[in-house]
């Protein structure tokens, strides 16, 4: 039985179209057919394209000075968060005496745990913030476990709505952001590549958590991986409480929740720096890794578009 291929097709002699290959490879690439691109041209894309300013910085430490602007923005913001801190501890008693008409009417209202708790969920979509500040009025107004659980509640149901609002709708954005910015790629290759433990360190470390939920969201890691680590991180995100706890009149003379909340508020600073320094030093070690897969990425591309305009001939 004879085959498609038994006799040469009509007109010309050449292989049907169906028959044609649809891409070429570099070793049967005809550079003449290749438009204007010469022979060094080919040599050159075949190899491996030289890092870009960005990569280069990377690979060897190095890093660019920051603007006059860049300096004043940091600047600001570290004056805030210390002016912030240095006013709750001086003035943290009549801080709870001002919010007192609040405080106790949410502690006697019926539905009052639920309004710090829609809170919660609203603020966790990014860049909404002020967890930290509703955690700490939560701890004023009810008892420890009282505020724990309602803090863990709103945290946890914003965090999982968060997770799913960016998983698919902002995946695709996500991914054209991962070529186009160096740092953001950097991270979340960092975040596929580390899995699960990369995943909880980071919600330990300063990286605000909304912020975190969104980026693991994007770049596709699982949502189990992503809720077993937001539930083993809740008690950095509640150390808020037990401040706010302690400053209630009837505990903030109790040397002990003194001695606690000296404790924990160490241990959590102490957590915070072992996680940024760690998290450091896995970037330091992904990174020529990454680097390598751009540089191959814009390799292909660019192979990709040579293919696209060359058709060679196969003749009989």
């Amino acid at each position: 039985m004879s085959t498609p291929l038994a006799m040469p097709h009509p007109v010309y002699g050449q292989y049907p179209d169906s028959f044609l290959p649809s891409k070429s490879s570099l070793s049967t690439f005809d550079v003449s057919s290749s438009k204007g691109y010469s022979a060094e041209d080919i040599r050159r894309i075949s190899r491996t394209p030289s890092p870009t300013p960005s990569e280069y910085n990377a690979l060897h430490g190095n890093k660019p000075p920051k603007s006059t602007k860049q300096k004043i923005k940091y600047a600001a913001i570290a004056s805030v968060v210390i002016t912030i801190g240095i006013l709750f501890s001086v003035f943290n008693k009549k801080i709870v005496n001002a919010l007192s008409p609040a405080t106790d009417w949410l502690r006697n209202h019926k539905f009052g745990p639920a309004i710090p708790i829609a809170i919660l969920f609203i603020i966790s979509f990014p860049p909404l913030f002020g967890q930290e500040l509703i955690a700490t009025l939560v701890g004023v107004t009810w008892s420890l476990p009282e505020s724990l659980a309602i803090v863990a509640v709103g945290t946890l149901l914003g965090e999982i709505a968060n997770y799913f609002v960016f998983k698919y709708a902002c995946t695709g954005r996500s991914g054209k952001l991962e070529a186009k910015n160096f740092d953001y790629g950097l991270m979340a290759y960092v975040v596929r590549r580390g899995g699960f433990l990369v995943v909880l360190v980071i919600r330990y470390s300063t990286v605000p958590s909304h912020f975190a939920t969104a980026l693991f969201a994007s770049v596709g890691i699982s949502f189990w991986i992503f809720l077993i680590a937001a539930i083993l991180s809740l008690p950095q995100g509640l150390l808020p409480v037990y401040i706010g706890y302690v400053m209630q009149p009837s505990v903030s003379e109790d040397n002990t929740s003194k001695t606690i909340e000296n404790i924990v508020t160490v241990a959590g600073i102490l957590i915070t720096v072992f996680a940024y320094v760690w998290l450091k030093r896995q970037t330091k070690a992904a990174t020529p890794d990454f680097i390598h897969e751009r540089q191959k990425a814009r390799q292909a591309d660019v192979q990709a578009k040579l293919h696209s305009i060359s058709r060679p001939l196969d003749t009989v």
